[in-house]
């Protein structure tokens, strides 16, 4: 018969490895709280942070690409041991994302045996500061920010500013390793981070041709544009890290709304952009007479621009006013300029009911526009100043439909006009008798 003191103890013991194993899950739960919860990336809580807010609403509003355990430990696997089946899962991985949208599949497939998988916790240093560069990381979740530090080491008076932080898709440490030169700012996690890794052996002889080619053309780009002529070399590396070449076919829509400090600024490189008005117009008719009256409809409103819509523009107008018995509303697009090399848009001006196209194949240099508004890069309001003269010579919606007014009311005077000479002039009109015998001679075929 077993005691009531063995009992017990096996009791207790049970409790205790319970105990330790409810332990564990918590500690697993709390590790992986930023993986569980997916409505916090689907939706990033706003903070008193304005630079990380400004990152996470640059971002793409979709779920981070988390990596299974499976895809951890395929990616740690040495590449030798990999089988064919596990490389070609790799390819697929890699595809899919969004940190190596950029590279061609054929660099991304030489990144297969090359890419090393690193996770690191909040706080964590990955780059240094006057280091050299050996690494270039790819961020897959977590953010990294990029701090400057500045003074004297010697002094020990060291004054450090966050400037940008980067987040999932971003990659950091390629500026080093482009310019050939130490590195130029540390880069310090502020959450739970994977990162995928690649040394500089690597790096040079896979990605830097392409990467620096791209490179030297984002610097090509700003050199060429008259307006980044004062910024300095840290300031034009900079840009060259935030900016994008982008290029759109014909009838291509290239901007249509504006989004506040998130907005891309477009400089025109190459080709022709034509600023398209959209005025949607109410028709009374009174006496026999088309009255036009402008529509005031909401600044959040905006209508789908694009080729199909501007060619059918006249049917929809005659649908509107078939399914309309009262009302007659009809579309008017109005071709307000163009815009060549050396134009810019996107910096705040009135956009209602209106976008711009490309007319041809048309290049473009993208700047946010946060980057361009902060004050080393905004001397004098400089980007401000532009945008008032933007604002003056881009005619607004009221003054186009006032155009259009009065290009109807000239219409209607030049057809009374020559209607009515044409009718004062009818007792003048040629007779069949004024007109010569040998035009009128009619020959006979038949004799030939």
């Amino acid at each position: 018969m077993i005691s009531k003191r063995v009992r017990d103890a096996e009791e207790v013991k049970k409790r205790v490895i319970l105990k330790a194993l409810f332990k564990k899950v918590v500690r697993a739960v709390i590790t992986n709280n930023q993986w569980l919860d997916g409505e916090s990336d689907d939706d990033p809580k706003i903070s008193s942070n304005v630079r990380k807010n400004i990152a996470l609403l640059m971002r793409t509003k979709r779920k981070m690409g988390m990596l299974t355990a499976a895809e951890k430990s395929l990616i740690r696997t040495p590449h030798l041991v990999r089988t064919i089946s596990d490389r070609k899962k790799l390819c697929i991985l890699f595809a899919g994302l969004r940190c190596f949208f950029f590279i061609p599949p054929k660099l991304r497939a030489r990144l297969v045996p090359a890419i090393k998988f690193l996770s690191l916790s909040t706080g964590r240093t990955i780059i240094r500061q006057g280091d050299l560069p050996l690494t270039i990381y790819f961020i897959v979740t977590g953010e990294v920010q990029m701090i400057k530090t500045a003074g004297s080491t010697l002094s020990r008076k060291l004054a450090s500013k966050g400037e940008i932080i980067f987040g999932p898709g971003d990659c950091i440490g390629d500026v080093a390793m482009l310019e050939d030169c130490t590195r130029t700012h540390t880069f310090i996690t502020t959450s739970q981070c994977e990162l995928l890794v690649l040394f500089d052996n690597d790096f040079i002889s896979i990605l830097k041709p392409y990467m620096k080619k791209i490179w030297n053309e984002k610097k090509t780009a700003l050199k060429a544009l008259d307006y980044f002529e004062f910024l300095s070399e840290d300031q034009i590396l900079k840009a060259c890290k935030l900016c994008t070449l982008k290029q759109y076919k014909p009838l291509d829509t290239i901007y249509i709304h504006d989004r506040g400090t998130l907005t891309n600024v477009h400089f025109v490189l190459s080709g022709e952009c034509v600023i398209l008005q959209c005025l949607e117009m109410k028709v009374i008719i009174k006496n026999g007479r088309k009255i036009h009256q402008l529509v005031d409809q909401l600044e959040d409103t905006y209508l789908n621009f694009d080729s199909e819509h501007v060619v059918k523009s006249t049917s929809d107008t005659i649908n509107k006013s078939r399914n309309r018995t009262t009302d007659i509303y009809e579309s008017h697009f109005i071709d307000v300029g163009s815009l060549t090399f050396g134009g810019i848009f996107g910096l705040g001006e009135k956009m209602h009911h209106r976008v711009i196209m490309a007319r041809n194949t048309v290049q473009c240099l993208l700047l946010p526009r946060f980057f361009l508004l902060d004050k080393k890069q905004n001397p004098g309001n400089i980007w401000q100043r532009r945008l008032f003269y933007l604002d003056c010579i881009i005619p607004s919606r009221e003054a186009l439909f006032d155009d259009f007014l009065k290009t109807l009311k000239w219409k209607k005077f030049k057809f009374d006009f020559i209607h009515r000479n044409l009718i004062s002039n009818t007792i003048d009109i040629a007779r069949d008798d004024d007109i010569p015998i040998l035009c009128r001679i009619e020959e006979d075929r038949e004799t030939y």
